[in-house]
């Protein structure tokens, strides 16, 4: 057994995908955070610090894929309870950044518990699928304490960040669904989340004032991108950059660059887009390496949820198959609402795109995901080895050849 298949467990279809995802990380940001690296004393500062960051992730991605699924099942209810103090502490306690109170300062560390709620929940409809949905009580109390769950989580994300909370449900709602959850259940939760929208935008519109400004952020995000979409496209005004539309406008434009890429480091837009090196990191490399880029990109994705999936159905128990699933979506639809946005497939938010942007916690939450996936991978490739046992007869066979042995036994 050589070196690296000692160090390097798990997949290494996933592995690739995952050094190509750093690769590109590394190349793009030394392009886009040219906007913060100007604004630093030091001209390397951002992207060393992106650098060690993604070290950091390499090294959570090494841990967590030697840890057994088994430890999370044990952890998962600790894990859900110190997610749920830390995001109804965030408001309280939490730093402001762009708007948004979302992190917490722990030991000089900036921290987003909202990272962990999204395990937590993940975790949690996991294990609760796994468990009972055999048990006839399934369909009343399990049910019901899997929605209580799903939204008190997302409440509470919500009120940090609106579309990782609608984000999340989506995860949830796709696990019951994998999960062989009732459809009329799922309806159910369906209308739960329809009622909840409904009183968002009620409360929004008719007492602005009695609710947090980020809220009525979002509600007007909403609707500036659903009179977007209604506009007249021969107005000239809907070209005209402002303040508001600033981040959106100059996305579109670095797309349209793409058409023609500007080649490595050479993106004009990356100077006025306020989060180039963030939110908007897709479309710079769409304006720089073009629709090749793009596609790669997007590629990568979801040569994620297809070697995900691969796994889960090598799984032999459910609980293991359900966590990878989930795992795999969450990762993969982040990017895809990532990408959306920078093409205005969608109201602008603030989801990163999966270790390429720039973002301490992002990158390390998203290590561990995939960390785990590639230590369910390990799992599924030991259920694969032929296992040499001895028949009745004591002649050596393997597993196929004992259930034949065993059965023409029976029928003697």
């Amino acid at each position: 057994m050589g070196f690296w298949s000692v160090i390097i467990k798990g997949d290494r279809r996933l592995w690739g995908i995952i050094a190509a995802l750093i690769f590109s990380s590394l190349v793009i940001m030394a392009s886009a955070s040219s906007q913060i690296a100007f604004k630093s004393e030091h001209l390397y500062d951002p992207f060393a610090s992106h650098f060690i960051f993604l070290t950091a992730g390499v090294i959570v991605m090494f841990v967590t894929s030697n840890i057994p699924y088994r430890f999370l099942r044990i952890m998962t209810y600790p894990i859900v309870f110190v997610s749920f103090i830390l995001l109804a502490l965030t408001p309280l306690i939490g730093t402001e950044i762009n708007g948004a109170v979302r992190s917490i300062n722990i030991f000089g560390f900036e921290f987003q518990p909202l990272e962990l709620g999204k395990f937590s929940v993940v975790l949690l409809i996991s294990d609760i699928l796994s468990r009972y949905q055999n048990d006839e009580r399934f369909g009343g109390k399990y049910f019901w304490i899997m929605t209580a769950a799903i939204i008190t989580f997302c409440g509470l994300i919500a009120y940090q960040n609106l579309s990782t909370a609608i984000m999340l449900f989506l995860v949830a709602f796709a696990l019951m669904l994998i999960g062989r959850v009732k459809f009329s259940q799922l309806l159910q939760l369906g209308g739960v989340l329809a009622v909840l929208l409904l009183m968002f935008f009620f409360l929004i519109k008719v007492f602005p004032d009695a609710v947090p400004d980020r809220m009525v952020t979002w509600g007007n995000r909403i609707e500036d991108f659903a009179t977007e979409m209604t506009a007249d496209k021969n107005d000239a005004d809907r070209y005209r950059i402002t303040d508001e539309n600033r981040q959106i406008m100059n996305s579109k434009i670095a797309i349209a660059n793409g058409i023609s890429p500007s080649g490595p480091g050479n993106s004009e837009q990356r100077d006025y887009l306020p989060l180039a090196f963030s939110d908007f990191i897709f479309a710079v490399i769409v304006e720089e390496y073009g629709i090749l880029g793009a596609v790669f990109t997007i590629a990568l994705y979801l040569g994620i949820l297809f070697i995900g999936g691969q796994i889960a159905r090598n799984c032999d128990r459910a609980y293991p198959a359900l966590l990878v699933t989930g795992l795999s979506i969450l990762i993969v639809l982040q990017a895809m609402i990532s990408m959306a946005v920078t093409v205005q497939l969608g109201p602008v938010t603030g989801q990163p795109l999966p270790l390429i942007s720039r973002g301490g916690t992002s990158i390390l939450v998203t290590s561990a995901y995939l960390g785990i996936i590639l230590s369910i991978s390990q799992y599924t490739r030991e259920l694969r080895k032929p296992s040499i046992v001895i028949d009745i007869n004591g002649t050596a066979a393997d597993s196929t050849t004992v259930h034949a042995t065993a059965t023409d036994t029976i029928a003697e």
